[in-house]
């Protein structure tokens, strides 16, 4: 869906301070001078640690005029403020600042917040994107339970900013010699599925914020379903012919990976109860329920 915002609009954007390795006040002054240069108006907002009333600004700002929300930050930030725009026409504008920046990644976004800001200002598409719902809070990427949520706990908001993609790979070094196979039940869309699993992964994107992979598994953010992934590494050493299996022969069913398709409502439940993250956050622990949001948030793409 080709588009152009004119001159005059309005834009809202919402920096997260600490997201990566940002100087907030700089790239304030970057976006005034890049927006105020294409004609356009700004407001902006800074994020917190104990974050409650974003929604309640967003809708506020939306109300007020705001023809652009812009998201500063990394992924967790960028999800939360889509969730915010869910079932919205006001677009989602995405400045990726954060330590490995998955969905700017698929989304092929530029790295630089001046060519970011080129691209909302100028010619450029608009995406529907799919979204999850977990309890109160929307989702983005993937929900996953098991190793992804370990790697995720591990890796704190000041590791993040301190150490950046180093606070998540060192994290997964010590949780590759540990992992832990755990019994499960999903529902997926009605069709009640077990066994036993190392990792389970709702993919909608953002498998490993490489686009080329989940291009290889048809993951795509727009496509009104989500894929989930199912991954039964018993030691570190089933990892190569998982990762085979996986993104070379593409197969959907082998002895150490599963794929199901869920179109609409998932709940995963294991014995013992596992750790759950979403976007890279910690949700606690299953039973979890996910609810698929097709096409709900307008996105800037080129």
């Amino acid at each position: 869906m080709p588009s152009t915002l004119k001159p005059g609009s309005k834009a809202f954007i919402i920096i997260n301070p600490v997201a990566g390795f940002t100087d907030a006040s700089q790239m304030k002054k970057i976006c005034e001078e890049q927006f105020h240069a294409a004609g356009w108006h700004t407001r902006f907002y800074f994020t917190r640690a104990d974050e409650q009333k974003l929604s309640e600004v967003v809708t506020a700002e939306i109300t007020a005029g705001a023809n652009l929300v812009v998201a500063v930050g990394g992924d967790g930030t960028i999800a939360e403020v889509a969730g915010c725009l869910l079932h919205t026409n006001v677009p989602l504008g995405i400045i990726p600042t954060g330590t490995w920046n998955a969905i700017a990644r698929h989304l092929t976004l530029p790295a630089s917040p001046q060519h970011a800001i080129a691209l909302m200002t100028g010619k450029h598409s608009l995406r529907r994107l799919d979204m999850m719902q977990v309890g109160k809070t929307f989702h983005a990427m993937n929900v996953g339970v098991g190793f992804s949520a370990l790697m995720a706990g591990g890796a704190n908001r000041t590791q993040k900013r301190k150490f950046g993609n180093m606070a998540y790979f060192s994290h997964i070094l010590k949780q590759l010699f540990g992992l832990q196979m755990q019994r499960y039940s999903i529902e997926a869309d009605g069709v009640r599925h077990t066994g036993r699993a190392t990792e389970i992964l709702i993919a909608n994107y953002g498998v490993v914020g490489l686009r080329f992979l989940e291009d290889r598994l048809k993951i795509h953010p727009d496509d009104g379903k989500v894929d989930i992934l199912i991954m039964k590494a018993r030691t570190v050493l089933d990892l190569p012919s998982l990762i085979w299996q996986l993104f070379v022969k593409r197969n959907k069913r082998t002895p150490k990976y599963r794929k199901i398709t869920a179109h609409k409502k998932i709940t995963i439940i294991t014995k013992p109860p596992a750790p759950v993250q979403a976007d890279g956050e910690s949700l606690g622990q299953t039973p979890v329920k996910v609810k698929v949001l097709p096409r709900a948030v307008l996105v800037i793409a080129p």
